[in-house]
């Protein structure tokens, strides 16, 4: 929830409780010297002191700030109302405070003299806590989720920038191996080849940190709309044919004639399906098989990859699509890893409102099964 809608909630709460007029939340800012109107329930034209006022500007708000309720029995006589407008007389303000820090005030009114007590009190302190922590917990996710975009954008840039070079650098290795500078002894094609290995996994980590970025920076990210479903799985799977016939690995495709369409993008999806498919061939050994399929269940469209493969051990499920993470077995191999794949298609997968399980077996294989709602028909 957004912070407008919290004090929005907390203002409309201390009005209904109270039974009041009218409620006002004013929030202070970072050094503590200003308030800012921040929500208003009740007649909002009332109210027209919108810009932000010194605290020292405010006796009812300095007074509560001191940490007490103040009770205005009538605003009309009481210096301390200042800037309470004109039609109401009676008031109680109350501090938001949050573990020892101050947030703001909570403001009731009413056209009434002499209309709030000792029981506004007790009423109204318990929402004002509430009210404080939710203000506070509301900032600190904001704050994170900025730091997070920042973050993402700057790992998005660092690796674009990264990714020329080791692209550059692995066709002038991929040359050298195929004798375009010569004839090489034994010794030195192995040392190329573990070049090329190395630069493979740091051209794929490089690929995966780019997409990682893009889901977790929304300024990066495509515009999502409805997307047909089919051709997506069927390029993962023309992509991803020439390896597996590479490793002897048997790649079949179960289509759907029927046109499914999703929400998402091209891109997005096409990552989810290359992501798996590729796993599925990459922990799949020699004479085994890997299967997709793409069927509708219901208002779903829903893709399996099927493959008989290492399987997943049972302690490696909770950690399964958390970031850089590798189970056990799959480290154990001679494969390239980021341990990134899975994050970035669970990733896109709840983006897109979909959702995703898995069942495997250690030794026999696993199935993924991601299922998407299917886009009403226009």
């Amino acid at each position: 929830m957004e912070l407008k809608q919290v004090l929005a909630r907390l203002a409309g709460g201390a009005r209904q409780i109270l039974q009041a007029d009218a409620a006002v939340v004013r929030l202070l800012d970072e050094g503590g010297a200003r308030l800012t109107m921040a929500a208003v329930s009740g007649p909002p034209a009332v109210f027209q002191q919108r810009e932000p006022i010194a605290v020292e500007n405010s006796l009812l708000d300095a007074e509560a700030l001191s940490g007490w309720p103040v009770i205005i029995a009538d605003a009309h006589t009481d210096p301390r109302t200042a800037d309470v407008p004109e039609d109401y007389r009676s008031a109680l303000c109350v501090p938001l405070i949050h573990e020892g820090n101050l947030v703001g005030t909570l403001h009731v009114y009413d056209t009434a003299p002499q209309r709030f007590g000792e029981e506004g009190v007790t009423l109204l302190m318990p929402l004002a806590d509430l009210g404080a922590a939710a203000v506070a917990a509301t900032r600190a996710l904001v704050a994170l989720e900025a730091i997070e975009a920042s973050k993402a954008h700057f790992i998005h840039v660092a690796t674009h920038e990264l990714r020329s070079p080791v692209v550059v650098s692995q066709s002038l290795v991929r040359g050298v191996l195929k004798g375009y500078a010569g004839e090489m002894s034994d010794k030195q094609s192995e040392i190329f080849g573990r070049i090329s290995r190395r630069l493979d996994f740091l051209e794929s980590l490089v690929n995966d940190l780019l997409d990682l970025a893009a889901g977790k920076a929304p300024e990066l990210a495509e515009e999502e709309t409805e997307v047909v479903l089919n051709p997506s799985v069927g390029r993962a799977v023309l992509l991803l044919q020439p390896r597996a016939e590479e490793k002897g690995v048997a790649l079949a495709h179960r289509v759907c004639c029927e046109e499914l369409v999703v929400w998402g993008t091209e891109e997005g999806l096409d990552r989810i399906f290359v992501n798996l498919v590729g796993n599925a061939v990459k922990y799949t050994p020699s004479g085994g098989s890997v299967t997709v399929s793409l069927h509708r269940v219901g208002e779903d469209v829903q893709v399996e990859v099927t493959d008989t493969g290492i399987g997943i051990p049972e302690e490696a499920f909770s950690h399964l699509f958390e970031e850089f993470y590798r189970a056990p077995n799959a480290k154990a191999l001679d494969e390239v890893g980021t341990g990134l794949g899975l994050a970035i298609v669970k990733d896109l997968v709840d983006r897109y409102g979909g959702r995703i399980e898995v069942e495997s077996t250690v030794g026999q294989g696993s199935t993924f099964t991601i299922a998407f709602p299917l886009c009403p028909l226009k």
